[in-house]
């Protein structure tokens, strides 16, 4: 684990510049406590460490030391309802109100067109409303599923409805992922993290995961703070979030390591406790033109064929990442809102101490532009597919562009074009590809993940920002 501690990289490198930090240097620039990380080689748990503190002046973080998730509570939430599917008590592509007994997705126009599904729910393509939930007070009474279902007090969000059309492309939807742990709970009979502890957890050995909220004191001693960016730790300071199957997993490196090694195995078809050949390669599978499978997101081809998912919620950053046909991989969990790019830099780290073969992205040429150049791009962009934010500024700033997506915690950060005039930052993956007006003014922006993923589109709507 030395060779990586030493050489954190950037996620989009630069040519003729190698850059690289150590662990410790990336968590002082970032102002975030600690990190842990977990390696898989050749499909299995190889090596985790852990970096840095659960709180300033506290104890050091550990391999096992236990984080929150977030949003890589989905392909949990997943892979338990592909169980359902491989059982036979429910289809991918029956309507999802055909199962749902204590509450019923709200019927309208679209709804009748394409009735929504348990595939589209799982890809994040049913058209369903609430992005994500973020944390929840711990002085506060905690709404029920229900209560986040239908928008009502003491849920913080609206109700979970469909405002666009299901099966046509992909947005995110924590309320989507809501309906699914309905779903579950209605067909089984059973709470939702106790159905997780007896078919997720226990048969894999993951001793330190949970669904529980408030995370339980069984679990406290070994649990690392959540912070604000500004290094303060977080109300209660661990994050309360009852929206479970959305976000509410409690985890450390290595036991989500071990799910995603038995994600890959039930793929390859190989023995494992969670599913079936055939249902783990749909789940594997991109739906339509997004990034997503069923649960997870998918990128690549070949020998950089992947699979993992990220997590996003007050006090705590995370990512993971698996290699479908060599079986490398990583997970990073960090306790600070300002570990975002901190993950991203370090799963490449990982990459090359551990030679992730096809993970890494080639370093790209930068084209310089001049004052003039740069004026053509300068504005605001309104979102129109993609994600549930606004819009995104690009300005120009001591001659070097720089964009912000409003909306979401992602910091403003300098963009580059490359040679094939494409627009790129160090510190987050993809590219943006730009539409050009008559006036040869940028017109339309285009993000995509990798390759032709495509992660959302947005118009210029005014001339600066």
């Amino acid at each position: 684990m030395r060779r990586f501690s030493e050489a954190l990289l950037p996620v989009n490198p630069v040519a003729g510049v190698d850059e690289t930090w150590s662990a410790a240097e990336r968590l002082a620039h970032y102002n975030c406590p600690g990190f842990s990380v977990c390696v898989i080689e050749d499909g299995e748990v190889a090596d985790a460490a852990g970096f840095g503190v659960k709180t300033p002046g506290g104890e050091a973080v550990e391999a096992d030391t236990v984080f929150a998730g977030a949003s890589i509570s989905k392909p949990l939430a997943a892979v338990l309802a592909l169980q359902l599917v491989d059982q036979g008590e429910v289809s991918l592509d029956a309507p999802i109100n055909t199962y749902l007994k204590s509450w019923r997705l709200p019927e309208n126009d679209l709804t009748r067109q394409v009735p929504v599904t348990l595939r589209h729910l799982l890809s994040h393509r049913a058209g369903t409303t609430v992005h994500g939930f973020g944390a929840y007070p711990h002085e506060k009474p905690a709404p029920s599923l229900l209560d986040v279902l239908n928008g009502t007090p003491p849920s913080p969000t609206p109700a979970v409805v469909v405002d666009k059309l299901p099966g046509i492309s992909v947005r995110y939807s924590g309320g989507g992922t809501s309906i699914v742990q309905l779903l579950l709970e209605d067909l089984t009979g059973k709470p939702f993290a106790a159905l997780a502890q007896e078919r997720l957890f226990s048969p894999l050995g993951m001793t330190r995961t949970t669904f529980e909220q408030p995370l339980p004191e069984r679990l406290r001693p070994f649990a690392a703070v959540g912070h604000h960016p500004d290094g303060s730790p977080v109300a209660g300071r661990y994050t309360f979030t009852p929206q479970l199957a959305a976000g509410g997993v409690y985890t450390t490196a290595p036991d989500y390591a071990r799910f995603m090694i038995a994600c890959r195995k039930a793929w390859l078809g190989e023995p494992n406790p969670l599913l079936s050949r055939s249902i783990a390669r749909e789940m594997m599978t991109r739906q339509g033109g997004g990034q997503f499978g069923l649960g997870w997101e998918v990128f690549g081809e070949g020998a950089s064929a992947r699979f993992g998912h990220g997590g996003s919620n007050e006090g705590y950053q995370c990512n993971t990442v698996c290699g479908l046909e060599k079986g490398w991989g990583g997970v990073v969990l960090t306790n600070s809102l300002s570990g975002l790019i901190l993950y991203y830099e370090a799963l490449n780290g990982l990459a090359r101490a551990f030679d992730w073969d096809g993970y890494l992205r080639p370093p790209r040429e930068i084209r310089t532009l001049s004052a003039e150049e740069q004026a053509r791009y300068v504005g605001r962009f309104r979102i129109t597919a993609g994600i549930d934010a606004p819009h995104i500024d690009i300005w120009s700033e001591n001659g070097q562009l720089h964009s912000h997506i409003v909306g979401l915690i992602l910091p403003p950060r300098p963009i580059y074009m490359d040679e094939n005039g494409r627009f790129f930052s160090q510190q987050t993956p993809g590219e943006s590809r730009i539409e050009y007006g008559p006036d040869g003014r940028a017109q339309r922006l285009i993000a995509y993940a990798e390759g032709e993923t495509e992660l959302l589109r947005a118009e210029r709507v005014e001339e600066a920002a």
